[in-house]
C-alpha cells in the first residue's frame, strides 16, 4: 500500500502589536503574566546580584585605603623619630660647642687677667726705675757735697740709707746679670753691702746703692750657699770643696770663711754623717758664743748639726718624717740656745733649746697658716714670709703673733736677710734682690 506523503505547511501570522491584552485568549493572558512576573523576577535577581558586587567592590578598595594608609603612617613615623634623632644629635653638637666656647672664654679670661698683671708688673716696675735714678741722682749730689773723710763707715751707711729720703720709698730692687742660680742673702755688718752665694756663679758682693762690686769663684769649689755674715766682719758659706785622699781628688762638704774683702781665710770639714747623702737645701746661722747650727734637708730625712767652737761636730737631730726650712737663732741665755726651725711639711715652727750639744726642750709654735723663711735682724725684731698670704711679716718674739705687714711678696722668696731697719729678699727665679724698709726695734712690740 502506497504511503501517503503530506506536507504540512506553516502559516505564520502576524499579530499586531496594537492589540491589547484583554483582547487575548485567557490562557494567553496568563501565559503573558508569567513571563511578564519572570521577567521582573530576572532582574530583581540581576538588581540584588549588582548591589553585592558593589559592596564587595567598595570592602575591597577600603581594605587597599586602610593598607596605605597605615603604610604612609609607619612611614611618617620613621620619619619623625629619625626628626627627633637628629635633633637630639644637633642638640647635643649645641651643648658640646657651647662648652667649648665656654671653656674658651675661661681661657681668654685667664689669659688676659695674666696680660693685665703684668701689665701692672711692668708699670710698678718703671715707677721703681724711676725712683731708683732719682734717688741715685740724690745720692750723686751728695757725694759732691760731702768730704770722705767726714764719714766713718757706719756714718756712710747709715748716711746713704737714712738720709736719702727713705721716706718716701718702700723698696728699690737691686739687678745683675751676674746672677744664675742665687740661693742665699746676707747683710754685712756696718756697710751698706749685701752678699749673695750663687750656685753657678760664686760669691757675690753688692752694694745697695751701686751695685756689683766684687765677685769670686774658684775650681776647688763649687756650689756654694746659705752664706752668713758674722759680727766680726766675716763671712761664712757652705760648698763643696776638692780634696786629695790616697791620691785621689774627691768632693767633700765643708764650711768656708772668708775676709770682708772676700780673700780666703779657712775651713772646715762638714759633718761626716752626711758626707754621701744627696741634700738638696742647707740652711745655717750663728749663735754670738760662736757656736754654728748648720740644717740639711734631703730628699727622705733632715737633720740639725752643731758646730762648737772647738771644731766638734754633733748631731742634735735626724728625723725622716719632716722637711726643715729654715732655721735662725732667737737668743742665747747663759748655757741654753734656743733655736728656731721651719717645718714645711706640716705648717709649723720648732722652738728647740739646746744646752751642752743636746736638745733640753722642744715646743711647737703655730705663728701663721703656712710659714716660709724666717730672719732676726741686729736687734732681735723677728720676720717671717707667711706663704698664705703673701707677705713678709713681723712676729711678736714673746706670743709669736702677727704685728705688722712689711712687703707684699710671691711665694718663690729664695732668701730674706734684715739688718739695720732693712730687709733683704732674694728671688732666684727673677734673678733679683729687693730692698724693703722695715720698722725700728722701738717699734717691735
Amino acid at each position: 500500500m502506497a504511503e501517503d506523503k503530506c506536507d504540512i505547511i506553516w502559516i505564520r501570522e502576524e499579530a499586531n502589536e496594537n492589540i491589547q491584552l484583554s483582547t487575548l485568549p485567557s490562557f494567553l493572558q496568563a501565559k503573558t503574566e508569567i513571563t511578564n512576573t519572570d521577567h521582573e523576577v530576572t532582574r530583581s535577581d540581576q538588581i540584588f546580584s549588582s548591589n553585592d558586587n558593589d559592596e564587595k567592590a567598595s570592602l575591597c578598595s577600603d581594605e587597599t585605603n586602610f593598607t596605605e594608609m597605615e603604610k604612609n603612617l609607619q612611614e611618617h613615623m620613621k620619619q619623625a623619630m629619625d626628626l627627633i634623632s637628629d635633633l637630639c644629635s644637633c642638640s647635643e653638637k649645641i651643648t658640646e660647642q657651647q662648652n667649648k666656647a665656654l671653656l674658651r672664654l675661661k681661657e681668654e679670661q685667664q689669659e688676659w687677667q695674666k696680660v693685665t698683671e703684668k701689665i701692672d708688673v711692668k708699670n710698678e716696675s718703671r715707677q721703681l726705675v724711676i725712683v731708683k735714678q732719682e734717688l741715685e741722682k740724690q745720692l750723686d749730689d751728695l757725694r759732691i757735697h760731702q768730704k770722705p773723710s767726714e764719714l766713718t763707715v757706719q756714718s756712710k751707711f747709715d748716711h746713704i740709707l737714712f738720709q736719702t729720703e727713705w721716706q718716701r720709698i718702700d723698696s728699690l730692687t737691686v739687678n745683675c746679670k751676674d746672677l744664675s742660680q742665687p740661693n742665699s742673702v746676707a747683710f754685712c755688718q756696718n756697710t751698706d753691702e749685701i752678699i749673695v752665694a750663687d750656685y753657678n756663679t760664686g760669691l757675690l758682693l753688692f752694694s745697695v746703692h751701686s751695685g756689683l762690686i766684687r765677685a769670686i769663684s774658684s775650681s776647688v769649689w763649687k756650689w756654694p750657699q746659705c752664706a752668713v755674715c758674722t759680727a766680726d766682719k766675716q763671712i761664712l758659706l757652705s760648698s763643696v770643696v776638692r780634696i786629695e785622699i790616697e791620691g785621689k781628688a774627691v768632693w767633700r762638704r765643708q764650711l768656708m770663711k772668708f775676709d770682708n774683702k772676700m780673700q780666703f781665710i779657712a775651713k772646715i770639714e762638714g759633718p761626716k754623717w752626711i758626707e754621701d747623702e744627696p741634700i738638696r737645701k742647707e740652711y745655717m746661722c750663728v749663735a754670738p758664743n760662736g757656736y754654728i747650727y748648720l740644717c740639711v734637708t734631703g730628699d727622705k730625712f733632715s737633720a740639725l748639726y752643731e758646730l762648737t767652737s772647738d771644731g766638734q761636730w754633733t748631731e742634735l737631730c735626724y728625723r725622716c718624717d719632716v722637711r726643715f726650712g729654715n732655721i735662725q737663732i732667737l737668743a742665747v741665755i747663759d748655757s741654753i740656745t734656743q733655736l728656731l726651725i721651719v717645718e714645711q711639711k706640716k705648717g709649723y715652727i720648732w722652738m728647740l733649746s739646746v744646752r751642752d750639744s743636746t736638745i733640753c726642750k722642744r715646743s711647737i709654735i703655730s705663728a701663721v697658716e703656712k710659714p716660709g723663711l724666717l730672719c732676726i735682724d741686729d736687734t732681735g725684731q723677728l720676720f717671717i714670709h707667711d706663704i698664705g698670704r703673701s707677705a713678709i711679716r713681723q712676729l711678736n718674739t714673746c706670743t709669736f703673733e702677727p704685728v705688722q705687714d712689711i712687703a707684699l711678696t710671691s711665694n718663690n722668696l729664695t732668701a730674706l736677710s734684715a739688718y739695720h731697719g732693712f730687709l733683704a729678699a732674694l728671688y732666684c727665679s727673677e734673678r733679683i734682690i729687693r730692698i724693703h724698709r722695715c720698722p725700728s726695734s722701738d717699734k717691735n712690740i
